[in-house]
């Protein structure tokens, strides 16, 4: 091995491995109700659902339409409904909802001002309703913050710079 080819290797072990971010899990309390209130507000998918006969935990996969391919979805939000299985996790997992608090929520795109508003009106009806509907800024775009069933935050957006 040349100088050379031996630098590039040892370059190449010090840099991390690609990656790629597929899914975010969340545990739910009522599954139905979660694909409801995702139905309701966003054109987001149902790809793939499975109850797990070992543990009983039910989960769905869901996705935006236009993330998914022939071969499945490039990024994926899982619910799993049920208890922990204490066999697998141990006792020291705990289980928790509703933690997608303070600042803390996953961020939804929407096409317009009038998809913003829509949800909000609608949120506000149900009283879950937790910010907006505003303009922040160019970076924050024209947002409204929702609680989901499990009291999760829930932004959703237009007219943000995500870059």
């Amino acid at each position: 091995m040349t100088q050379a080819q031996a630098a590039d290797s040892t370059a190449a072990e010090e840099r991390p491995p690609n990656t790629l971010l597929t899914h975010i899990a969340l545990p739910v309390r009522n599954l139905n109700a979660q694909l409801a209130f995702y139905a309701k507000h966003t054109s987001m998918r149902v790809v793939s659902t499975r109850e797990d006969p070992e543990t009983g935990l039910r989960t769905a996969w869901i996705a935006n339409e236009r993330d998914i391919t022939p071969n499945g979805a490039r990024f994926v939000i899982v619910l799993i409904e049920g208890s922990l299985p204490r066999d697998v996790v141990g006792d020291e997992m705990k289980e928790e909802y509703t933690f997608l608090t303070s600042i803390s929520h996953l961020g939804i795109s929407m096409d317009s001002r009038a998809d913003i508003d829509r949800i909000a009106a609608i949120a506000k009806a149900e009283g879950t309703l937790v910010l907006g509907p505003m303009y922040r800024n160019p970076v924050v775009g024209y947002i409204c913050l929702v609680r989901d069933p499990d009291g999760n935050n829930i932004e959703f957006s237009v007219e943000q710079d995500l870059g």
